[in-house]
């Protein structure tokens, strides 16, 4: 009996001698600092000293009422929940089928695929949002094609009428011709706009064509910009692009992962009975990867809510507000101007708590429609 209870009390020192450091280290790490915020959500702290300084006390919920009435709160919202449906319903859906047709091997070399769609997300996000923002930006790679080809369709309409006028000209049909074309804002440059834009056109007489060309291309053509993304209905749709593209294969190499653990002659038995693709996937791959794919749900509702680098990054910091997700709305609040720490909090507390309903919901939808994993 004796020698019964000594050797349960060792093994009760050995547990806790192996769980007590990770229990600690949990308590500091996880379970204090949430406590904290939920205590400074609830309080009037204004950033002085927490132990011996400034008094600071309870103030209710003042802080989840401000949250709530502050239209920048359900601007950041809806951004969340525009993230969280491109991760949902694009990410996964695009993973799931790069995935299969890559298993399935309907693809010439799928490890080359494979490769190269998972590639984005092993890059710094930060080397992710500069170079998005250097394609999207006004002098990047996608204004500069569509000013090119944008000049190239004005310079065959220049062309045209020169070749009307039986070659270069500057009578008056064709400088009202040509100032047609450049529209209210190219005769808005002239004062005189027909002996003016003669006198332009003159100095170029028996120059080649194409630099005729293009220098009238210069005067009238107005160059395009993408500076409308920055416009509060569009200006997610770059940040939601991204996105899509950098964590999709993420969920690719888990999906494969997962399809490669299914029996092989289960689908080869398939194939004989007659099952096309389609209900091959729908009938075995798709109940084998329920919970994977509920999984993979969960971590693209937690990583959507809690993201915060690429847009702050992509943005500059968030100058124009219109693309301020929550976790970028909580950073204003507790760092920018002054600081308002119980509010920060309360929207910190407020994001756990949606990413906690929306997990519950997925949950709730797997056990209704969702199959089990074998």
């Amino acid at each position: 009996m004796k020698k019964t209870r000594r050797i349960d009390r060792e093994e009760g020192r050995a547990y806790w001698a192996f769980i007590l450091p990770a229990f600690i280290i949990y308590l500091l790490v996880m379970a204090f600092p949430i406590v904290l915020s939920v205590v400074l959500s609830v309080s009037n702290y204004s950033g002085g000293k927490m132990f011996g300084g400034e008094k600071w006390g309870f103030a209710g919920f003042s802080a989840y009422i401000q949250v709530f009435k502050d239209p920048w709160f359900w601007n950041a919202l809806k951004n969340n929940l525009y993230i969280v449906l491109i991760s949902v319903l694009g990410q996964l859906p695009l993973g799931f089928i790069f995935a299969y047709f890559i298993y399935a091997k309907l693809v010439k070399a799928p490890g080359f695929w494979q490769g190269i769609l998972y590639v984005p997300n092993i890059i710094s996000v930060i080397v992710v949002a500069l170079l998005w923002q250097t394609i999207f930006s006004p002098h990047g790679p996608i204004a500069e094609v569509i000013n090119n080809i944008h000049v190239a369709a004005f310079q065959k309409q220049v062309s045209a009428i020169f070749t009307g006028a039986g070659g270069f000209s500057t009578s008056d049909d064709v400088l009202h011709k040509l100032l047609d074309l450049g529209g209210p804002a190219g005769k808005g440059m002239f004062t005189n706009p027909i002996p003016e834009l003669r006198d332009l056109l003159s100095s170029y007489s028996g120059a080649p064509m194409k630099e005729i060309l293009g220098a009238i291309s210069n005067l009238f053509v107005q160059k395009w910009s993408p500076t409308f993304l920055t416009k509060p209905d569009v200006a997610m749709l770059p940040i939601l692009f991204v996105i899509l593209w950098m964590y999709t294969g993420m969920y690719l190499i888990l999906f494969l992962a997962n399809m490669q653990k299914i029996d092989a002659q289960i689908i080869e038995a398939a194939k004989i009975d007659g099952a096309n693709e389609s209900q091959i996937m729908g009938y075995i791959i798709l109940p084998a990867l329920s919970g994977t794919l509920v999984n993979s749900a969960i971590l693209a509702i937690s990583g959507s809510l809690s993201g915060f680098a690429l847009i702050f990054a992509m943005t500059g910091g968030g100058p124009s507000r219109v693309t301020e997700n929550l976790a970028i709305y909580m950073y204003n609040n507790a760092f920018l101007g002054r600081s308002n720490f119980p509010l920060a909090n309360a929207i910190s507390l407020i994001m756990v708590l949606i990413s906690f309903l929306l997990i519950v919901l997925t949950k709730v939808v797997e056990k209704r429609f969702g199959g089990k994993e074998e």
